[in-house]
């Protein structure tokens, strides 16, 4: 049955099959009958401790890469394990290249990139995470940034005519992403400007005080001698009392569901103001972010791969783990063109896998196109604006 599966995926990139294509064609090729010399990757997972699991799930991602697309005509993959800490993959790093690996696949965690960029290393590193404060200098990353999603907020608020934001969150270093992140998005729309800022300790259990401060006051009608301006404010409706146009919370679990609640005690919902957040979202089962929007990664393709890696490996699949699959189908493309080298990985044009189109800067960071969801119900999202054609 895994065979019969893993054919038929095949032939989605090879030529000479009937098999209708499921995949997006940008990092397809045809195999030549020129053998070139195998490109040796070095692929640094967790594959023990605390987070193998999630190693073993990247690990399956780019097996199933390559028994789909034939990848050993033009890669060699070598997997080594980061043991998921700084000193194993500055150990598996080591290891790689004293096996001559021609580039290296991950890894993971922001603590074991940091480790191996600060070994200066002279071959092309393309990781998985999302902090950008460890990229530059030949690392680069495959990851959903943040910085993608803000701006891709930024561009569909715009477009509505929202231009007074209000940003809740931890004051930690997501935080200062956040608003850096916001700062460089907003010049590409005129007037759009932060007027609330609320940051809290994210050790801070009592989220009401930053709730308070960009909230509108609740007024007791009950009160005894209202003062003249609660006597105005009570008249005016809660959503005209709102001082800002849209609102983006970035926490998650149950904080953000807290956060969540004590937005609603005061009535900023989704009903009378566009709520926005990050891709977490989508996991998210809080009635009172029902109505809220958010941009996350083209699904069509990424449902296709969730179901035939089940039906592979009798598991569902971490949804990062697809960058794994990416990652690998990339390398064995560039491989097969002889173009795997810095020019050829910044293409301006980009490229195309089951996480849509993307490309890499100078800096290691990347673009990608991405799509508008919001949360209609429980487990009930729907795509409100499709992803761009073109960069």
């Amino acid at each position: 049955m895994l065979k019969k599966i893993l054919f038929g995926l095949l032939c989605v990139f090879v030529t000479g099959c009937s098999v209708q294509k499921k995949y997006p064609s940008g990092l397809e090729s045809v195999f030549q009958e020129e053998k070139k010399e195998k490109t040796k990757t070095a692929v640094i997972l967790p594959l023990s401790g605390n987070s193998a699991s999630m190693g073993d799930s990247f690990r399956n991602a780019i097996l199933m890469a390559q028994l789909e697309r034939s990848t050993d005509e033009v890669t060699e993959v070598e997997f080594y394990d980061s043991k998921g800490t700084p000193e194993g993959a500055r150990e598996a790093f080591l290891k790689a290249k004293d096996n001559g690996s021609d580039i290296v696949l991950g890894p993971v965690f922001s603590s074991s990139v940091k480790m191996i960029k600060e070994m200066e290393p002279d071959i092309p590193v393309i990781s998985f995470t999302s902090d950008t404060s460890v990229l530059g200098d030949g690392v680069y990353s495959m990851a959903l940034l943040i910085e993608e999603q803000i701006k891709r907020i930024v561009k569909f608020a715009c477009e509505k005519g929202e231009f007074r934001f209000a940003i809740l969150g931890p004051n930690d270093k997501t935080g200062a992403m956040v608003l850096k992140s916001f700062e460089k998005a907003m010049m590409n729309c005129s007037g759009m400007q932060l007027t609330h800022i609320s940051l809290y300790d994210s050790n801070n259990s009592d989220l009401m005080a930053a709730v308070q401060k960009i909230a509108p006051p609740l007024i007791d009608l009950k009160k005894k001698d209202l003062t003249e301006e609660e006597k105005e404010l009570a008249q005016n409706p809660t959503a005209d009392r709102i001082e800002f146009d849209a609102l983006f919370v970035f926490e998650q679990g149950v904080k953000l569901q807290q956060l969540a609640s004590l937005l609603s005690y005061y009535d900023v919902t989704p009903n009378l103001i566009s709520f926005y957040g990050l891709a977490t979202l989508r996991g998210q089962q809080s009635r009172e972010l029902i109505g809220a929007y958010f941009a996350d990664l083209p699904q069509t393709h990424l449902n296709i791969f969730k179901q035939n890696y089940q039906e592979a490996f009798f598991t569902k699949p971490i949804s990062v783990s697809a960058l794994g699959y990416d990652g690998i189908s990339l390398i064995s493309y560039l491989s097969q063109q002889s173009r795997l080298n810095e020019k050829s990985l910044l293409s301006t044009d980009g490229f195309v896998g089951l996480n849509g189109r993307f490309r890499f800067n100078e800096d290691g960071t990347n673009d990608r196109l991405l799509e508008m969801f919001q949360i209609r119900g429980t487990n009930r999202i729907i795509k409100v604006v499709p992803a761009d054609a073109s960069f």
